[in-house]
């Protein structure tokens, strides 16, 4: 769950209606693509891990993720437990394209130890430094 202004991405009273607002979306998936190919198994984005369910998982600082986002993923509702399920290793993804470095996008990325991973130049960046912990 997010907060309801967020999902609108209400201009009006920006990040403020985001963290202080009191309306709660209902739950909304995490969404991550196995795609099988002729060159392998390729995984777009990984999900979220069970991890960010736990006290302590996000910076105690961080006003986002104590104010504005609710979780409610399982180790079971992981992707490599999903992949699993489709009698596929996730030991054997060739390649993790991550759209972004949200970690509702890369939690899971840790189950790809192995893999190639891509990431846009931009997002990279944009995770380096006192930015990137921000």
């Amino acid at each position: 769950m997010v907060k309801e202004a967020q999902r609108l991405r209400q201009a009006d009273g920006g990040l403020s209606k985001v963290l202080f607002g009191r309306d709660w979306t209902e739950w909304l998936p995490i969404h991550a693509w196995l795609i099988e190919h002729d060159e392998g198994l390729f995984v777009v984005d990984t999900g979220e891990t069970a991890r960010a369910t736990q006290p302590g998982y996000y910076p105690r600082w961080q006003p986002y993720f104590k104010l504005a986002v609710r979780l409610n993923v399982s180790p079971g509702d992981e992707i490599d437990h999903k992949i699993r399920a489709l009698d596929l290793d996730p030991q054997t993804v060739r390649t993790v394209i991550l759209t972004h470095l949200h970690t509702d996008h890369a939690g899971g990325l840790h189950h790809f130890p192995s893999s190639e991973v891509l990431v846009p130049e931009g997002e990279y960046n944009n995770a380096q430094g006192f930015r990137g912990v921000l």
